[in-house]
This record gives C-alpha cells, sequence and structure tokens, in this order.
C-alpha cells in the first residue's frame, strides 16, 4: 500500500482499531478515548478522513457504521520509520545511529542490543 499520511490525531484513533479483536462502532472507539478527548462528531470527521486515504473501511450493519484497519500497523510502522529516516539521515541507518551514539543517546544496553540485533543471521 502506497504511505498515507497519517496525521497524530488520526494516528491515535489507528492504534485503537489495530488493537480490537473485531471492528468497531463510533461508540466503542468514543469509550477507550480519555475523557472528553473529542466529541463524537470529530471522531468522525477522523473516521471519514481514514477512509478517504483507504486506511480503515467499514461494514454497515442497520445503523452503525462498524470501522476495521485496512493498513497494517506493521506495515505503517515501518514505511513512518524509512520516512523519518529519509527525512533526518538522508536514508541512512548508519547516520541515525552514529548520531544518536555521537550524542550520548545510546545506553551500554541499546549498544548490546543492537549488536546481538545484527550478530543474528535471518
Amino acid at each position: 500500500m502506497a504511505r498515507q499520511n497519517v496525521t497524530e490525531s488520526e494516528y491515535e484513533l489507528m492504534k485503537i482499531l489495530w488493537r480490537a479483536e473485531e471492528p468497531m462502532t463510533i461508540g466503542d472507539i468514543l469509550k477507550l478515548l480519555p475523557k472528553n478527548k473529542w466529541t463524537r462528531t470529530t471522531v468522525s470527521t477522523l473516521l471519514v478522513r481514514l477512509c478517504d486515504k483507504n486506511v480503515i473501511a467499514y461494514d454497515s450493519k442497520g445503523k452503525y457504521h462498524y470501522y476495521y484497519p485496512v493498513l497494517k500497523e506493521k506495515e505503517y510502522s515501518v514505511d513512518e520509520s524509512k520516512s523519518f529516516l529519509s527525512k533526518m539521515f538522508g536514508g541512512s541507518l548508519r547516520n541515525m545511529v552514529a548520531s544518536l551514539y555521537e550524542n550520548d543517546a545510546l545506553s551500554r544496553e541499546d549498544i548490546d542490543e543492537l549488536r546481538k540485533l545484527l550478530d543474528t543471521e535471518k
């Protein structure tokens, strides 16, 4: 699936839908948001935008829409990571890790975990 520009607010709804075991109504989603986070209208608007982006879809049953993700969380995560890497480090993972290392942003444990990960054959 092509890269979709999902806003921070839309991403909050995506996280709820990704963790759901079945399609959800607006009411179901509102119950999982912090109290008074958004109105029903705001959630509805965000869901329409996500549908327009083909990131989610819905089935109609009676007067309710049951929303579910079309875009897989892992696919989105990889795509966002690549976009960040491209924008911030010219697409170079090495440059990103070097920047973190040079700025003391990696702990000894982080470095050990990276070594183990890189030494593991796929």
